[in-house]
Parts: structure tokens; C-alpha cells; sequence
């Protein structure tokens, strides 16, 4: 991905892997990449006053800088989500990571394969039932996966940058309430489990 200095990590400390590149952070008052988002006063006033159109717009520029970072190390988002799935829980089938990431069964094979030609993911048979294929990472893709996350943290920063630890905290508990609400259902979007925010 591209590069990042080490100043925009996890608050936890965490740095990445040796030979991970390094960018420099965004300033606060550089312009925005292209094709991002931008709330100024030509948006309507009456859109701007609705939360469900200005969320519109943070995740739409939101998405377009971690597309950025993704594209940066050859990969795009999907193949993002399937190395943090794989690191969160080594050895998942394809069904399983189809069903955890809300993705068709065809996606995820070609997402899968994609990652087993560049050499970050392999597929085994499952000693314990021989019917089953685990996806799980090589070394090489655990080391990018390790280095994704860094990236993708340093991601938050830039988007969350005005906020404050506690605000950032709160925030993630209203999006994670709003996913719930959202679920498959009623709109088809997975609610979002929270991972546990990191010792001090």
C-alpha cells in the first residue's frame, strides 16, 4: 500500500512488519484525492441537514482512501477483507468466509484464488474431515495482512482525524447500533461486531 509514517498507527503501539513501506501522513488541510467526497456549501441545505445523506458522503470518501491504500500493494478491497477475515480466524472454508463477509460463494472463490496466485493464501484439505478445503495464510500473507492493518488504522486517523479518543470510541458504538438496526432483514447489511479497543 502506499506509503504511511509510523506517527499515523494503533494508539496500542502496533508498527509494521519489517521492509513495510512508509507514507507520509495527509495534512489536515490537503486537498482530498480525487473522486472523494466533499461536503462544502454547494450541497443543498436541506440534504445536509439529513444524517442518512452527509453518512453518504463520509463513506463514500471513506471507502475511496482505503481503496487507495488497498491498491497501493496490488489489492482491492474484497481481497482486504479476506486477508483480516483470515487473520482474525486461520483456516475458515470458503463458505465460512462467504457467510462472514456477506459475499457469494462465486466472489469469494475468485477473491480466494487471486490471493493463492500471489502467494498469501493456501487451501488444504481438513485433516479432521477430508471433504473440507481450510483457507488459511502463507507467512507472506500473514505478514501483509499484519501490514494491511497498520495501514488501514493509519486510514482512521486521516477520516476520524477531528475527533477525540473518546468521541472515536463512541462513534464506533453508534455505527455498530446502526448495523444492527440495518441488518439483512430489513436493509441487507451484516451488523458490525466490534472488535475489543486495545489495552493501554
Amino acid at each position: 500500500m502506499t506509503n504511511r509514517t509510523p506517527g499515523a498507527q494503533r494508539a496500542s503501539g502496533a508498527t509494521a512488519p519489517e521492509g513495510a513501506p512508509g507514507r507520509a501522513a495527509r495534512s489536515r488541510g490537503s486537498v482530498a484525492p480525487a473522486g472523494c467526497a466533499h461536503i462544502g456549501p454547494e450541497e443543498p441545505p436541506g440534504l445536509l441537514a439529513r444524517s442518512s445523506f452527509v453518512m453518504a458522503l463520509v463513506g463514500r470518501a471513506a471507502r475511496r482512501l482505503l481503496a487507495e491504500e488497498a491498491a497501493g500493494r496490488g489489492l482491492k478491497l474484497w481481497h482486504v477483507m479476506v486477508l483480516c477475515a483470515l487473520g482474525d480466524a486461520p483456516g475458515l472454508s470458503k463458505a465460512e468466509l462467504a457467510e462472514r463477509l456477506g459475499l457469494s460463494s462465486a466472489d469469494v472463490a475468485r477473491v480466494v484464488g487471486d490471493l493463492v496466485a500471489a502467494g498469501h493464501v493456501t487451501c488444504v484439505r481438513d485433516e479432521a474431515d477430508r471433504r473440507r478445503t481450510l483457507t488459511r495464510l502463507t507467512r507472506r500473507g500473514r505478514e501483509v495482512a499484519a501490514a494491511v492493518d497498520v495501514e488501514l488504522a493509519a486510514v482512521d486517523d486521516d477520516v476520524l482525524a477531528p475527533l477525540s479518543a473518546a468521541d472515536r470510541e463512541r462513534l464506533a458504538d453508534i455505527l455498530a447500533l446502526l448495523s444492527e438496526h440495518l441488518d439483512a432483514e430489513h436493509f441487507g447489511l451484516r451488523p458490525v461486531r466490534r472488535r475489543p479497543a486495545p489495552r493501554a
